[in-house]
């Protein structure tokens, strides 16, 4: 494994989806629809969804996989409906806060292009490689998701 002692790698992912932004914007910060499309068919599902959309607020997603339950939760720290979030991400920790793999953070830019919406998603503070391309995939296979699940397809 090739680990670093400074969070440095950071990951940029973009997609365009077929929807108005703030139905986009809305994907991301209403449980329901968090649970149609944050996930990979066979791989993890969220069993429940809580969000507090609001620079401060929290949030807690329970992800169900063949190995077992993860929790991934952090805080706002930027909502501008619909335009940007900015928030924390820790996976393998508890809603109540404790344990944790380490803080990344993320920013999701949505930019409103030829009908549709672009989705930029900077994460960042990655302490390894691996980390990093492990998310990248994952933020790449939830995207693909939400453009189905926008387009009223059901796909977890």
């Amino acid at each position: 494994m090739n680990t670093i002692t400074e969070p440095t790698h950071t990951l940029n992912v973009k997609k365009w989806i077929k929807a108005p932004a703030a139905r986009v914007f809305a994907a991301w910060t209403t449980p329901e629809q968090v649970r149609q499309w944050l996930g990979s068919k066979g791989n993890f599902s969220i069993a429940s969804a809580k969000i507090d959309a609001r620079p401060g607020g929290e949030y807690c997603f329970n992800a169900v996989s063949p190995q077992g339950e993860k929790v991934v939760r952090g805080t706002y720290r930027e909502v501008n409906p619909p335009k940007r979030l900015v928030f924390t991400w820790f996976s393998n920790s508890s809603c109540s806060g404790a344990g944790g793999s380490g803080e990344t953070l993320v920013t999701v830019d949505f930019a409103e292009i030829d009908g549709g919406t672009e989705v930029r998603i900077t994460h960042e503070l990655f302490t390894s490689v691996e980390a990093r391309d492990q998310h990248s995939a994952g933020w790449t296979v939830c995207l693909d998701n939400m453009v189905q699940v926008l387009a009223g397809v059901k796909v977890l």
